[in-house]
C-alpha cells in the first residue's frame, strides 16, 4: 500500500499528485519533490480525529467536541476547521519544513494536531473566504487568518459592528479595502469598513463558492452572482440571478477553487460550472448544454482540483467523474467494488490532480491521480485501492500544499 507509506509522502514531478505509476524514485533531481500531505478524518461514532494511513487510522492526541465532526480545508490546504456540538477547533496539518540539521532533528515532519484556539456557539458554522476561515457565531462572524492559528491567542475582526444579525458566514471580499458580505436572512449586503455600500436580495442563504472576484450563493431567489471589479477609483459591485440553471436553483451545493465555481444538486445529475472572463463576462456551463447530461447516476458529491480547477465528482454506484473547466469530460472510472454502494456511504477529498474515495459500505478505499500532470492532465486513474478497518468515516480533508492555481483563458 504505497499510497499510504510515511505519512503519505507522495511524488509528483510538478505538483502534488500521487506517486507517478511505474516511474524511478531513485533520482532526486530539482524538478522532483516530496511533499508531506496527509489524510484527516472524523467518524460518525466517535469523538476522535484520525490521519488515515494505510487504511488504519492514527488518532490525534485531542478530539473533537463531537461526533461525527464536519471537516473544512483552508484554501492553503494547511489547517481544518472542526465542526462538532457547538465547537469549532482547529487542526494544522501541514508544516513547513526548515531548513538545517538542527532544525531537522528537532521537528522532523512534525504531524498534524489539534490547537489551542477554539469557538463556542448555540448557533455557529465556519466556511474559508480568502485568507481566512469566517466563522458564525450566534449572529456574527469572526474572521481568523490562516497563519493567526498558530498564535496562542490569534488576532481576529469580527463584523459586530455591523449591526447586523447574521444567518450565514460574512465572507472576506477584500481585505485592504474592509470589503465584507454580510447575511441577514432577507438580503446580502456589501459593507466597505461600516459603511454598507451595495445590497441584492437573498432570503436563507445555504450555500456559496468564492473566488477572487466573483461569489456565487444559493438562496430562495435562486443561484445569484456577485462580482467585484476594481473600478478607476472605487469598486464596481453588480449582482444577477443565474438563470436556467439546470434542476432547483436554491439547492445548489457550490466549491470554488483559483477562478473556477462549480456546484451540484445532491440526488440528481444536475451541475454548473461558473466562471468571470474579462471580456465575456459570467459564463455558465450546464450539464444540459449539449442536449445531454454526462452523469447517468446522481451524484453524490464535487470537488475541485487545486492545480487546474477540474471538477471532480462521485457518483452513485461507485463512479469517479472528472470534467475540465469547460464541462468536458476528463475521464470516467467505475470503482467496481463499490458499484452497489450509494451516496450516503461514499466520502470525497481533493488534492492537486488527486482524490481519496472512502466508501464506508465495503470498507474500502481509493487513490485516484495523475501520473504526469503537465503532459497528460487528463490522465485520471486508480493510483491505489486499499481496505479500510473503519465503516463510519464521516468527513475527510487532504492536508497538502497549495499552489497557485493555473488561470484559463476563454
Amino acid at each position: 500500500m504505497y499510497l499510504f507509506k510515511q505519512k503519505l509522502l507522495w511524488v509528483s514531478a510538478a505538483s502534488l499528485a500521487l506517486t507517478a505509476c511505474g516511474g524511478s524514485s531513485s533520482s532526486s533531481s530539482s524538478s522532483e519533490e516530496e511533499h508531506d500531505i496527509s489524510i484527516l478524518v472524523s467518524q460518525s461514532n466517535t469523538t476522535s480525529l484520525s490521519l488515515l494511513e494505510e487504511g488504519a487510522l492514527e488518532t490525534l492526541d485531542e478530539a473533537a467536541a463531537g461526533n461525527g465532526a464536519k471537516l473544512v480545508l483552508s484554501e492553503n490546504g494547511a489547517f481544518a476547521a472542526v465542526l462538532a456540538n457547538g465547537t469549532v477547533n482547529f487542526v494544522h496539518g501541514l508544516h513547513e519544513e526548515e531548513e538545517g540539521e538542527e532544525a531537522h532533528e528537532e521537528d522532523e515532519h512534525e504531524e498534524a494536531h489539534v490547537l489551542t484556539h477554539n469557538l463556542t456557539g448555540t448557533d455557529i458554522a465556519v466556511v474559508p473566504s480568502n485568507g481566512h476561515f469566517a466563522v458564525l457565531v450566534d449572529g456574527d462572524t469572526t474572521f481568523i487568518e490562516y497563519a493567526e492559528l498558530e498564535n496562542e491567542t490569534p488576532a481576529t475582526e469580527d463584523t459586530s459592528g455591523l449591526s447586523v444579525d447574521e444567518v450565514y458566514p460574512a465572507l472576506m471580499l477584500d481585505e485592504a479595502h474592509d470589503l465584507k458580505l454580510v447575511f441577514d436572512g432577507t438580503n446580502a449586503k456589501v459593507f466597505e469598513a461600516n459603511t454598507e455600500e451595495y445590497s441584492f436580495a437573498c432570503a436563507n442563504p445555504s450555500s456559496h463558492g468564492q473566488t477572487s472576484e466573483l461569489v456565487v450563493v444559493s438562496c430562495d431567489e435562486g443561484a445569484v452572482s456577485l462580482l467585484i471589479e476594481e473600478g478607476e477609483t472605487e469598486h464596481v459591485i453588480t449582482s444577477e440571478v443565474l438563470a436556467d440553471l439546470d434542476g432547483v436553483d436554491e439547492d445548489y451545493i457550490w466549491r470554488a477553487q483559483g477562478h473556477v465555481i462549480a456546484g451540484f444538486v445532491p440526488n440528481s445529475t444536475d451541475y454548473a460550472i461558473v466562471e468571470h472572463d474579462e471580456t465575456n463576462g459570467i459564463l455558465v456551463v450546464k450539464g444540459s448544454d449539449d442536449g445531454t447530461n454526462v452523469f447517468s447516476e446522481n451524484i453524490c458529491d464535487l470537488q475541485l482540483d487545486t492545480t487546474d480547477g477540474d471538477v471532480l465528482t462521485l457518483t452513485a454506484g461507485g463512479k469517479f467523474v472528472a470534467l475540465d473547466h469547460e464541462g468536458a469530460v476528463l475521464k470516467t472510472i467505475a470503482l467496481d467494488e463499490s458499484a452497489q454502494t450509494s451516496c450516503g456511504d461514499l466520502v470525497l477529498a481533493s488534492a492537486s490532480k488527486a482524490v481519496v474515495v472512502i466508501d464506508n459500505n465495503v470498507l474500502k478505499g481509493y487513490g485516484i491521480d495523475v501520473d504526469e500532470p503537465e503532459t497528460n492532465p487528463a490522465g485520471y486513474h486508480v493510483h491505489e485501492r486499499f481496505d479500510l478497518n473503519v465503516s463510519d468515516i464521516a468527513s475527510m480533508v487532504i492536508f497538502h500544499e497549495v499552489g497557485e492555481t493555473h488561470d484559463h483563458a476563454h
